[in-house]
């Protein structure tokens, strides 16, 4: 008999120890962040060993940063009688002996009655709060579960049915708290600002407007932060080694608490490509003074434009130039070129077009033997009808209207012999007499003219 009583007690002294510690319960408040002057919701959840009819709870804070502006029911409690709620709510957001909130809760009144099935993290309640305007970035305020608050005063309570005794646990109770974040910046822009600079590929400047007061500011390159700037920064340039897209954000730092990043901007970083060739180069030449008027059209945008006689730089001329004026020498054939840049200095290729200045030469001295005489008008006719040469075919348009025919020969006689046409006699146009250039732009030339 004493053995059996000896084996009997220690196993149940074995079985109410396990029932003891297996009916364990814990209430629990979320730590939260929230910027100043915002709104925010704590949770609070219940882990429960047995099926909860009920609970009361009460939370207090100290009322520095956080002032309580509603209680409701969390996801579980509001899931009661099938969606419906609980039978019974009770909440006090202005307790005595606060500040801080009660809140009690009976799931069912009638039957069934409903509880909260066991489980981890079950959300039985939501504290919302405002948080102070003037709330500093990195200060936090506790949310701790308080059996001080309200008149009576609320107790926290889970509230279970052990076979048909309705028993209080009493809960472990795990404060939580809200903590006051930083404000991110906002309105970030990025443009590239200097095409040329950064090796090239351009240099960046990206502005934001700060959310708060920082101690300092970060720019990040893929969360990253590639940049520390003082806490007033608003604008910064940036450079990037290769070419290609590059995303930034800027994000700010008060108290060591780290906002969270501004919206995104991209810059793209490329090298700016020189401007095609001037197309459409055209020279005319003033022959007598050599002035040659150069003209072209820019395909592209430039910045600048070279000019060059024979290849030695003539003129540099402003963005967007498309003619200029240039001087060449005595007679001749010049080579005249024009080039675009981009606004980094990168040339186009050249665009050419060739001035003609034609030779000097006398007007009617066909045969070119320093005088006029018969023997100019038979040079013309041996040029225009006896298979003969015109070396300088200026100088046989003697009535200079562009062209060599008859009218010259009968021009040219008129002169040497002094026939009047029309009551007085042709006078030849200039160069007479003396060696000269042309002086009407036409598409008679001089190639050569001795004596000249």
């Amino acid at each position: 008999m004493p053995k059996f009583c000896s084996f009997i007690v220690p196993a149940m002294i074995l079985l109410t120890s396990s029932m003891i510690m297996g009916q364990v319960h814990t209430v629990t408040a979320s730590n939260e962040t929230a910027l100043p002057g915002a709104n925010v919701t704590a949770s609070i959840t219940l882990d429960n060993e047995e099926g909860a009819r009920g609970f009361s709870i009460g939370v207090a804070h100290s009322g520095g940063i956080l002032t309580l502006n509603a209680i409701t029911a969390g996801s579980e409690s509001a899931a009661s009688n099938a969606g419906a709620g609980p039978d019974f709510e009770f909440k006090d957001l202005a307790p005595a002996g606060g500040p801080g909130g009660t809140y009690g809760v009976i799931l069912s009144f009638g039957a069934p009655l409903d509880e909260i099935a066991i489980g981890n993290g079950n959300e039985i309640a939501l504290f919302g709060y405002t948080c102070s305007a003037a709330a500093v970035p990195g200060a936090s305020e506790a949310l701790s579960f308080s059996d001080a608050l309200g008149a009576p005063v609320v107790t926290n309570v889970v509230s279970v049915v052990l076979g048909s005794t309705s028993i209080s646990r009493i809960p472990i109770k795990v404060s939580g708290s809200i903590s006051i974040g930083t404000p991110a910046p906002s309105g970030l822009t990025c443009s590239i600002t200097d095409a040329c600079g950064g090796g090239g590929l351009g240099v960046g400047t990206l502005v934001w407007t700060n959310g708060a007061t920082y101690d300092s500011v970060e720019v990040l390159v893929g969360g990253v932060a590639t940049q520390t700037l003082a806490g007033t920064a608003t604008t910064t340039t940036t450079t990037n080694g290769i070419a290609g897209n590059v995303g930034y954000s800027v994000r700010g730092v008060r108290n060591l608490v780290t906002s969270g990043e501004s919206n995104n901007c991209t810059l793209t970083y490329q090298t700016v490509a020189p401007p095609a060739a001037p197309s459409g180069v055209t020279c005319v030449v003033d022959q007598v003074t050599g002035n040659t008027t150069v003209t072209w059209t820019n395909p592209d945008p430039v910045s600048s434009v070279e000019v060059t006689l024979n290849g030695v730089l003539t003129a540099t001329l402003g963005a967007g130039a498309t003619n200029t004026v240039v001087t060449i020498g005595g007679p001749g054939s010049y080579n005249i070129c024009v080039r675009g840049s981009n606004p980094c200095g990168a040339f186009s290729g050249d665009s050419c077009c060739t001035a003609v200045r034609d030779n000097f030469f006398i007007r009617n001295d066909m045969n070119q033997d320093g005088s006029e005489n018969i023997a100019d008008p038979v040079q013309g006719l041996n040029y225009l009808f006896g298979g003969g040469t015109m070396p300088c075919e200026d100088a046989a348009d003697v009535n200079d209207d562009g062209s060599i025919n008859i009218a010259d020969i009968v021009y040219s006689l008129n002169v040497i012999f002094g026939i009047s046409i029309g009551g007085s006699v042709p006078v030849v146009p200039s160069p007479n007499g003396a060696c000269g250039p042309d002086p009407t732009s036409d598409s008679v030339s001089c190639a050569s003219f001795n004596g000249c």
